[in-house]
């Protein structure tokens, strides 16, 4: 009995050595694992860090508010509101700072809301105009990235300036106030912005590969009378950077700036359709390549937590809009006064939806 009962207890012994063997392996493994996932991360952190550092971050207090006196004596005609009546103009003040006093901002944490622009800014004695501004929206509940476009004469209460049309925000005080001029008006929390001149968005669109986009006769002739290309007939063409950007500033073809907001948010789409075709390493390299590019007020650990969100972002679904939507504004001379209540309301709807 008592060689029986050594026998069994020298296997306890084996097997308890053997588990704490296969134990002391697996531990290795692990940490293994965790060391090449920490030099994977310290690799990948190192390479966003390097090119956020050759971006053009901007702190919101940085960013200087000219007076309108500053400004080129063109830019303060084409953006004020002396084409309305004085009635018109004490009635829209009085709307548009009722929607402001009234109207809640929406508790919605599950939406990132990125101001994009585009500007127009051969004079680098001031900001210029942003002839594009564009709300991405994203929308973890419905999956979806809303791309909203605002028009550039739309009617605006721009800081203690008073009333102009959008676009003089930007030119007063850039991304800042724009940003908060767009959120004051439509009562929306903007998270962040980020800007780029034509010559930055023109590489953009280079960095994609181009983009497809379907041309009618008219806008063929738009722009081959620009020089930037032979378009003989109506068809789809491969665009490039250059020849995108020019597709996106037609205005007085069609109709006018609606149709430019639509043209500017089909250039948008092809860029994300483009992304969507990217593998994770190539994501990565184009957020990379697109950063120094860009004027914004993202802080590092922002892009970084955008760029880790990448391959989940890039698979949402898109959806394009317009502001002022049709049916809820009327013209006063050459501003679009939005019918701020139904405005407020639909805009709020459509990017804070939850399903």
């Amino acid at each position: 009995m008592e060689k029986d009962t050594q026998e069994i207890e020298s296997d306890e012994l084996q097997k308890t050595g053997r588990k704490k063997r296969r134990k002391k392996k697996i531990l290795i493994i692990v940490i293994v694992i965790a060391a090449v996932l920490l030099a994977l991360l310290g690799i990948a952190y190192a390479v966003i860090h390097h090119y956020y550092a050759k971006s053009n971050y901007v702190q919101d207090g940085d960013v200087a508010v000219v007076t309108e006196s500053e400004l080129p004596q063109d830019v303060q005609e084409e953006n004020s509101v002396d084409s309305m009546s004085e009635e018109a103009r004490r009635e829209a003040e009085e709307k548009a700072l009722a929607a402001q006093k009234d109207v809640e901002f929406p508790n919605g944490d599950y939406v990132y809301n990125l101001l994009l622009i585009g500007s127009d800014r051969r004079d680098t004695s001031w900001y210029g105009n942003s002839d594009v501004m564009m709300l991405a929206s994203i929308n973890s509940k419905t999956k979806t990235i809303y791309l909203t476009s605002f028009m550039r004469d739309s009617y605006a209460i721009v800081g203690d300036t008073g009333a102009h049309k959008l676009n003089y925000a930007y030119a007063l005080g850039g991304g800042p106030l724009l940003t908060e001029t767009i959120e004051n008006n439509y009562r929306i929390n903007i998270d962040n912005y980020a800007s780029a001149d034509f010559t930055s968005t023109a590489q953009i669109v280079d960095l994609v590969g181009g983009v497809d986009i379907d041309l009618y006769q008219e806008e063929c002739d738009y722009l081959t009378e620009q020089g930037v290309g032979d378009f003989p007939t109506a068809g789809t063409y491969h665009l490039n950077g250059e020849q995108a950007v020019a597709y996106g500033r037609i205005r007085y073809v069609g109709y006018y700036d609606y149709e430019r907001t639509e043209r500017q948010r089909r250039v948008m789409e092809q860029i994300f359709l483009k992304a969507k075709s990217l593998s994770l390493s190539e994501l990565n390299t184009l957020a990379n390549e697109i950063l120094p590019l860009t004027t914004h007020n993202l802080s590092e650990s922002e892009v970084i937590s955008l760029v880790t969100q990448l391959p989940s972002i890039i698979s949402y679904d898109l959806e394009l809009g317009r502001v002022p939507y049709d049916g809820m504004f009327h013209s006063e001379g050459e501003l679009l006064v939005p019918d701020w209540e139904a405005t407020i309301a639909q805009l709020h709807a459509t990017i804070y939806a939850e399903e």
